[in-house]
Parts: structure tokens; C-alpha cells; sequence
């Protein structure tokens, strides 16, 4: 009888044990933390040894435990299945999620660049979601790429040239590389609507990027604007656009600029950009605008136009044929 009991007991205790390795088991498994946690990019390299990668998040207190990512990744079959690449990971992901996206593979980000950006401030967008180093996508130039893309030739810079859209990218892409799927994207979306004036595409997408700029909406509206800007050109008129003094200002980045109030100084910055100060076009782009834009420059309206103004209340642009007109319109939207 004291045999049996004391079998008995030692099996309680071994299935205590067993419950308790269990629950912490099933514990470490859980993710770290609730909510958005400590995030890091994890780089598996073709061949690499799985004790490092763990080791590192372990360290960085996205897991709790490297022996319970071990088991896991045993148990469930599929420690040998984990595929290179780059990977952003949280605390807040469990071990499961976690082995799972080693196990699916890098997934790309989807990136959504907006009208009217800046090559700076894609660099931004860009750098802040870990697809390039800041800076790197600023310092690339047309002439690393003009033998594949040959409208690039009068390009100064990238300016204009980075068609916004929506794109999927990867962790810690190389930046020439991001640089030639957005360029691939302006031929086949962009280039076409240029076609019909091969010899002026770098000058009707500086056109472009203006009125990407002063007319945020209706295509009705930014043909007529770009009817005015041509107009202005053909008088020697001076095209005196805010966005120029914008773009000078901040040099380079109008969506993610610091301080983009424009004071009285602004325009009589000497900057090139500035159309207050110089007559004709700038001398390249001030954003990369959309096929929108680059659709109403290349047909622009013919009217008696030649000042317009945005409500501020209504967005809607505001025309007049004289300068009489025009502050009449001043006044009565602007309060000027």
C-alpha cells in the first residue's frame, strides 16, 4: 500500500511539474507587451545560425525566452523553414506571430506617396518607415540614371520625376532601386501624357509641379491655371507663385517643411525658385506631381484670365482677367 501511494505521489508531482513547464511554456510564448511595444528590424541571412537571431531578441526584449522560441519553432515542424530577409518585429507580437512571418517571408511595406511631395520629403516618408537610409534617396542623381531613362536628360534632379502613387517597398531596400520602380511607374503612367511634346517634357513638368501646388483639386481648375501660367509666360509676365517661395523657403520640402508660414521677407528671397523675384519658370520642379497635373499642363485653357486665388473657406480657385479684379477678389475672400 505505501508502495502504491508513494508511485502515486511521485506522478502528482511529475504531472505538477508537467503543468507548471506547460504554463510557462505557454506563457513565454505570449507577446511582451499590449499595444504598439518596442518594434526592431530583424535581417535573417541565407545560412545563418538561428541562435543569434534569437539571442538578439531575447536582448532586445521583444520575447521572453530563446528556449521556448527553440521549442516552438521544433515542435511546430518548422525550424527549417524560415526564409531570409529583412523583418520588422514588435514586443507586442507573439512568439507565434513572430515565427510565423519568418516562416511567410519579408512582406513589403505599402507605401502611399502623396501629390505635391518633394523628393525630400519622400526621402523622409521613406527613411522613417525603414526602407532606405535618410538621406540616401536626396543625394541620387538623373545622371546615374538617364541611360535607362532617357526623359531625364535636362533633369537637375529627381524633382518632378517621382510620380506619386502607391508602391510596395522592402525593409532596407537599396535606394537606386526604389529610385527605378518610381521611375519605372512615371514611363508607363506619366510619360504617355507627355508624348505629344517630346522636346519640352522637362519644362511641362515644371509646369506640372506648379500647379500640383496652387490647385490641390479639380482638373477643370488646373487647366485653367495652366492656360494662366503659359499666358503669363508668353507676355513675359511674372508668374509670382506662392509655392515658389514655399519651395525656396524650405528648401526642398514643402510637406514636411518646419516653419511653412510665408512672411513679407519670404518674397524678396533671391533664391531662383522665387517667381516674385524672377521672371519665367523656375528652374526645375518644386514637387513631383501627379498624372493629374501633368495632364492639365500639357492641355492648357485658353481664357482672359490671368490672377486666380484659392478660397480659403471652400478650396474653390478664384479667376479674374485684371489686376482691379483680382484685389477686389483679394479683398473679398482673403480679407486683404
Amino acid at each position: 500500500m505505501k508502495l502504491i501511494f508513494s508511485v502515486f505521489r511521485y506522478h502528482l508531482i511529475l504531472l505538477a511539474i508537467a503543468s507548471l513547464l506547460l504554463s510557462y511554456f505557454i506563457y513565454s510564448l505570449a507577446p511582451v507587451t499590449s499595444g504598439a511595444g518596442v518594434s526592431m528590424d530583424v535581417q535573417i541571412e541565407k545560412g545563418a545560425a538561428f541562435d543569434p537571431i534569437i539571442k538578439n531578441l531575447v536582448d532586445r526584449g521583444i520575447i521572453r525566452s530563446g528556449n521556448s522560441f527553440k521549442w516552438y519553432a521544433v515542435l511546430s515542424g518548422g525550424a527549417h523553414l524560415l526564409k531570409p530577409g529583412f523583418y520588422r518585429v514588435s514586443s507586442s507580437d507573439s512568439v507565434v506571430q513572430i515565427f510565423e512571418k519568418f516562416i511567410r517571408g519579408p512582406q513589403d511595406i505599402v507605401v502611399p506617396i502623396i501629390e505635391g511631395s518633394t523628393v525630400l520629403d519622400i526621402d523622409t516618408q521613406l527613411s522613417r518607415l525603414g526602407i532606405v537610409e535618410r538621406g540616401s534617396i536626396g543625394k541620387l542623381l538623373p545622371k546615374n540614371f538617364i541611360a535607362d531613362y532617357p526623359f531625364l536628360v535636362k533633369a537637375k534632379s529627381l524633382e518632378g520625376f517621382l510620380l506619386p502613387d502607391t508602391y510596395h517597398f522592402s525593409l532596407h531596400s537599396d535606394p537606386a532601386s526604389v529610385v527605378k520602380k518610381i521611375l519605372d511607374n512615371f514611363r508607363n503612367k506619366a510619360l504617355p501624357l507627355l508624348a505629344s511634346r517630346p522636346a519640352d517634357i522637362y519644362e511641362n513638368i515644371i509646369v506640372a509641379s506648379l500647379v500640383e501646388k496652387e490647385v490641390p483639386d479639380a482638373l477643370s481648375d488646373r487647366v485653367i491655371v495652366s492656360g494662366i501660367i503659359f499666358r503669363r509666360l508668353n507676355i513675359g509676365m511674372g508668374l509670382q507663385i506662392d509655392a515658389t517661395v514655399f519651395y525656396a523657403k524650405c528648401a526642398g520640402r514643402l510637406l514636411t517643411c518646419l516653419n511653412p508660414r510665408l512672411i513679407r521677407d519670404d518674397y524678396a528671397n533671391p533664391s531662383p525658385y522665387n517667381t516674385y523675384v524672377h521672371r519665367g519658370l523656375p528652374p526645375a520642379p518644386i514637387s513631383n506631381p501627379g498624372t493629374s497635373a501633368i495632364s492639365a499642363a500639357m492641355n492648357p485653357k485658353k481664357t482672359d484670365y490671368l490672377f486666380y486665388l484659392s478660397d480659403p473657406k471652400t478650396k474653390r480657385t478664384i479667376f479674374s482677367r485684371d489686376f482691379d479684379e483680382h484685389n477686389d477678389n483679394r479683398a473679398k475672400y482673403l480679407g486683404l
